[in-house]
């Protein structure tokens, strides 16, 4: 197994910017332990984190690439960690947003907004 400074490598020369998009709506750009430990929300399954986000499995079973373009959108699922974010409800406005735009507009969007501060990530370890 390739290890996790090779992932974020590869991940940064396959994907680019889009490696900091979460599934969820998060843009993880300027995320400091995101940048450092995550190649892409899309290859979790490939570093040894404590959890697999259940957004990202959920997104994976139905075939999306992302929630913004499931037909469920919002979910219970999504909503119920929109709920924990700052501000609330975010993370959906931002997977709508991602659907309506496509990816290029959308980070250029979400770049501005520092979507990861203040958001629940199962993969982040538990701090206290």
């Amino acid at each position: 197994m390739a290890s996790s400074r090779e992932l974020i490598e590869k991940a940064q020369a396959e994907l680019g910017e889009l490696r900091f998009a979460g599934v969820c709506g998060v843009f993880a750009e300027g995320d400091p332990w995101y940048e450092e430990y995550v190649p892409a929300c899309t290859l979790q399954e490939m570093v040894e984190f404590r959890n697999i986000c259940p957004i990202y499995q959920c997104a994976k079973e139905r075939g999306v690439a992302h929630c913004g373009v499931c037909p469920e959108f919002p979910c219970e699922l999504l909503i119920s960690f929109a709920a924990h974010d700052q501000p609330p409800r975010l993370r959906i406005e931002s997977a709508a947003k991602r659907a309506e735009l496509g990816d290029e507009a959308w980070m250029e969007w979400a770049r501005g907004k520092k979507l990861w501060r203040g958001t629940l990530c199962p993969l982040q370890p538990r701090t206290s």
